[in-house]
């Protein structure tokens, strides 16, 4: 994580079950949902009006035209990224067509080379395998990855060097273009652009949410390995207030 205060990031945003079918909708932190108790969450979720729309860049994982987006930013060494894992692709994959994902990079420098040469490299898989590869090679590294640094032991991706071998078993199979992009200092460039975008939005660590009503163009975010169930409380809540929070409320 970015900064101490994520130790304590993940968000308690979920009622129980009695309470979420008495409100079709979840508030903010702070608002009343008509319980007996107010929703509460630490570091709660935060107005985010800075953060970018998905755009030509952005791998979309889900329809493109989807009335919300989950932006996730994260780190490939990040151990808390690792917990995070593929819970963005799940949430998408049980909307029912209103929720898109795009996960964009933020790779920390004191996680060193092996978390930039995943990023590129993820960039590098995308260019000849669409999203889907791109998902596919983020999901892997991951999953197998030491974190904090250490990277993939060469024994488990397949090779004197593991993440060109996973890049390859994630759909990018011209490997001279492959080696190509790596070397690439445009590819260097194109995951500052994300990395700056990300500080510039006001992402706190990694991972980091961000849910976008694409209708309104209201956004919100927090930090943190977010739990599945938080994260869907917050986009029932923005899918039924579309308008940006008011003053008192903004500061949650």
């Amino acid at each position: 994580m970015i900064r101490t205060a994520l130790a304590a990031a993940a968000l308690a945003l979920a009622s129980t079950a009695a309470a979420a079918a008495a409100a079709p909708a979840m508030p903010l932190p702070g608002q009343s949902n008509g319980a007996e108790d107010p929703v509460r969450a630490e570091g709660g979720w935060r107005s985010a009006d800075l953060v970018a729309p998905a755009g030509k860049s952005d791998r979309i994982y889900g329809p493109a035209d989807a009335d919300l987006t989950l932006i996730v930013w994260l780190d490939p060494e990040c151990p808390y990224c690792k917990q995070f894992g593929n819970t963005g692709e799940r949430l998408v994959d049980s909307a029912n067509g209103k929720l898109n994902l795009v996960v964009r990079l933020l790779p920390l420098p004191f996680h060193g080379e092996p978390a930039m040469a995943a990023s590129v490299a993820s960039l590098c898989v995308a260019d000849q395998a669409g999203a889907a590869g791109f998902y596919r090679f983020l999901d892997a590294y991951l999953a197998m990855t030491a974190t904090n640094g250490r990277g993939i032991p060469a024994r488990m991706g397949g090779g004197a060097d593991p993440v060109l071998s996973l890049a390859v078993a994630s759909g990018a199979s011209d490997t001279e273009a492959l080696r190509a992009c790596r070397r690439s200092a445009d590819t260097l460039r194109r995951v500052s652009a994300e990395t700056a975008a990300g500080e510039a939005a006001g992402v706190g660590g990694t991972p980091s949410v961000a849910i976008r009503n694409n209708r309104s163009g209201t956004s919100v975010m927090a930090d943190g390995a977010i739990p599945e169930d938080d994260i869907k409380a917050a986009v029932n809540w923005l899918a039924a207030h579309p308008a940006a929070p008011d003053a008192e409320t903004r500061r949650l």
